[in-house]
């Protein structure tokens, strides 16, 4: 895991987290410059997803391990807001559930419930493969299903990413839901959910998350797919201010 920092260290942090098939800068690098006028931006680049390291995605836990202790050693032990993407997000549910550090607002992009039930374990098999067929650029017409447009899959994806990587993203991913079902109701941060209107497995994510995270407003994106309002910086800039400052309206 690699962190990478930008802007004045002493305004509002955000910390950025991306999902999967990604990097942190393809996905991140034209909101960057947006945000370091207002905030101290972190950009986390997930194990298995950087071209400079060796590595494999394990699970959240083993991710959000790595969050905490950059928080705790470099930000106070403390950060104002993490935006996550998909993959990510179990990250960042996850650091601010467990409690080792303070995190103060979380905004979940694409929280998509995959959940198969007993069939998980053996469908990540097959995730893994899969996915390996997507990242050299077959089988994209799938990725449609879940709201992912040709123009986010040339934007975003990166080809270097193991198949023990997606399979344990995909297990990750698909068993999230049932370790937010078991989290008791907890208010002291604020969630936002973001999903666009042409992903319906993330508005039923969104759902079941809000049951566990109470305190907080949803925001969907009319005509958007997942994850897409990456594709459009300004706007994800504007959304992320209007919901750390209430006040400002629409």
């Amino acid at each position: 895991m690699k962190f990478h920092e930008f802007g004045n260290k002493n305004q509002t942090t955000v910390m950025l987290i991306h999902s999967l098939g990604t990097t942190w800068d393809k996905s991140f690098s034209k909101v960057i410059p947006l945000l370091t006028s207002h905030y101290y931006v972190v950009a986390v680049g997930l194990d298995g997803h950087n071209p400079e390291e060796k590595s494999d995605y394990i699970n959240g836990e083993k991710e959000a391990e790595q969050v905490e202790k950059y928080i705790q050693n470099n930000l106070g032990g403390k950060v104002d807001v993490i935006y996550a993407s998909s993959l990510g997000c179990i990250t960042a549910l996850l650091t601010a559930y467990r409690r080792n550090v303070t995190v103060s607002n979380i905004i979940l992009d694409g929280t998509a419930d995959m959940s198969l039930g007993l069939f998980n374990k053996p469908t990540s098999n097959i995730a893994g493969w899969f996915g390996e067929k997507i990242l050299t650029g077959r089988m994209n017409g799938f990725l449609k299903l879940g709201g992912i447009t040709p123009e986010m899959l040339q934007t975003f994806l990166y080809p270097g990413i193991s198949r023990k990587t997606l399979k344990n993203a995909f297990y990750d991913a698909a068993s999230m839901f049932k370790q937010i079902d078991k989290m008791e109701p907890y208010q002291a941060v604020r969630v936002s959910c973001w999903y666009g209107s042409k992903e319906k497995l993330a508005a039923r994510g969104a759902k079941k998350i809000r049951k566990a995270f109470l305190n907080g407003k949803d925001t969907l994106f009319e005509g958007f797919g997942h994850g897409e309002i990456l594709l459009h910086p300004e706007q994800f800039c504007k959304e992320m201010q209007r919901f750390l400052n209430p006040c400002m309206g629409p």
